[in-house]
């Protein structure tokens, strides 16, 4: 209404009239809308324009003008429920991110295939958990951006014959700018897609590290434990402490999955223009925000309340044959002799004593040099300190010192990089806010300026 009075499509005292009116709407105002609710009008927007046509008479419908129903407002609750997500993210990733640091340097076994594959620490477990939720962060943002561009103004799709000023009220309401094309204005389901998307991004990881730390949480792996705080007894067994806010998690991320079909299923095989199915986009799409909100908040809150078993992931870390790969390299870097060969003769010590029912832990230079008699006819000789430097465990994560590896030095400074990245992050959210806090501001001087000039 500002902008079609600033562009003298409705005379200024007409506006001042109906702005008068809307600056009055509130919470209340609905219980006013039922007192005057005709039966002809099913649609909440058309009900209340009738409400306004009750207060200040015909005129009311000039609201319309240039415009269809429900433009801008279905883009305007999506990005005000895209910035709760991110908020919530953003508080996950500083708690993963202290807690990484805080578990640098614990030495577990990591996993590939459900075995043992080589020494890794929780702490960049963790981290990695980390990077994945970033990613989607980044997209989250991306959808912010997507989302955050006004269609106000698109008609039905041809536009309008007034001439409006479609960047104003663009401004006016905390768009970054207009969704230009008219047509795409209301045929366009990529904002609810795309948030889809990006949720299912958040969903996988979390919903496959739940499972996993619920997995290292039992008996058999005794690995971690959540605390007594947010584990969940039995009515039957006295001896359970389930970590069943993992399971939470999991089937709140099976809502936000189901999501993503949904969307998907009603965007396509329809015509390119406005539908009920592209208008319902939003409406599936906010409760599945809010899930997904829910499920971050349970996370966070189980992250600090976890409690790894040192002792236990070692011992694994040291039984386990996860240092093979380890011993494979000295033997390229001191015997000299090529990768594939080295890897044939770990891989017959492992055979060898896995067959025995034996663990890592009792590799002997002895047991390498059969292995190496068998496979290249001679002994390898390596002396006991060249072994136990690549058995160790605690060795083998410092040793992992390139670029993204598992030494704890490695993981500390990638912890400190993404602290700086989360805080940029902060920054930039800080900014989205304060820039519709604005608009608003400017929006509400706009109206009054009206309104006291009539």
């Amino acid at each position: 209404m500002v902008m079609l009075v600033r562009q003298g499509i409705v005379s200024r005292a007409d506006g001042a009239r109906i702005l008068r009116a809307l600056r009055d709407v509130d919470a209340s105002t609905l219980e006013k809308m039922l007192e005057v609710y005709e039966v002809r009008f099913p649609k909440t927007p058309v009900q209340f324009e009738h409400y306004l046509t009750v207060q200040v008479g015909d005129i009311a419908s000039n609201i319309n003008i240039g415009r269809t129903l429900p433009p801008p407002y279905y883009r305007m609750k999506m990005r005000e429920d895209t910035l709760a997500l991110i908020d919530a993210v953003l508080e996950f990733r500083e708690t993963l991110l202290a807690s990484s640091e805080a578990h640098a340097d614990v030495v577990m076994p990591g996993y590939t295939h459900y075995h043992h594959a080589q020494v890794m620490t929780f702490g960049h477990y963790l981290l990695g958990f980390h990077d994945a939720i970033a990613h989607a962060c980044g997209q989250l943002e991306a959808v912010y951006a997507s989302v955050n561009r006004c269609d106000l103004g698109c008609g039905a799709l041809a536009g309008t014959s007034f001439d409006v000023d479609r960047d104003l009220p663009a401004a006016l309401l905390g768009f970054d700018g207009i969704l230009e094309h008219t047509n795409y204005c209301v045929a366009g389901t990529d904002q609810a897609v795309d948030l889809a998307n990006a949720m299912n991004n958040l969903a996988l990881p979390i919903s496959r590290t739940a499972t996993e730390l619920e997995h290292w949480s039992t008996f058999e792996y005794n690995m971690l434990e959540l605390s007594t705080r947010l584990s969940e007894p039995s009515s039957m067994m006295p001896q359970k402490k389930n970590a069943c806010l993992f399971e939470d998690i999991r089937q709140i991320a099976g809502v936000v999955l189901g999501a993503y079909i949904d969307v998907s299923t009603r965007s396509h095989n329809i015509m390119w223009g406005d539908t009920i199915e592209v208008i319902r986009l939003s409406d599936v799409m906010r409760p599945v925000v809010g899930k997904m909100i829910e499920a971050i908040r349970i996370f966070n809150k189980a992250v600090p309340e976890l409690s790894p078993h040192r002792e236990v992931m070692l011992r694994l870390a040291r039984e386990g044959y996860s240092t093979a790969t380890e011993l494979a390299n000295i033997l390229v870097r001191e015997r000299r002799i090529p990768w594939r060969i080295c890897h044939a003769i770990v891989a017959e010590v492992v055979r060898t004593l896995y067959d025995q029912g034996r663990t890592a832990a009792e590799i002997t230079p002895p047991i390498v040099d059969a292995a190496a008699r068998k496979i290249i006819g001679e002994p390898v000789d390596l002396t006991p300190e060249q072994l136990e430097s690549a058995l160790d465990p605690v060795k083998f994560v410092e040793a992992h010192k390139c670029r993204g590896g598992v030494a704890p030095a490695e993981t500390r400074r990638m912890v400190r990089q993404r602290n700086q990245v989360v805080a940029a992050e902060r920054r930039r959210q800080a900014e989205r806010k304060q820039r519709l806090e604005e608009a608003d501001r400017q929006l509400c001087a706009a109206a009054d300026a009206i309104i006291s000039a009539a």
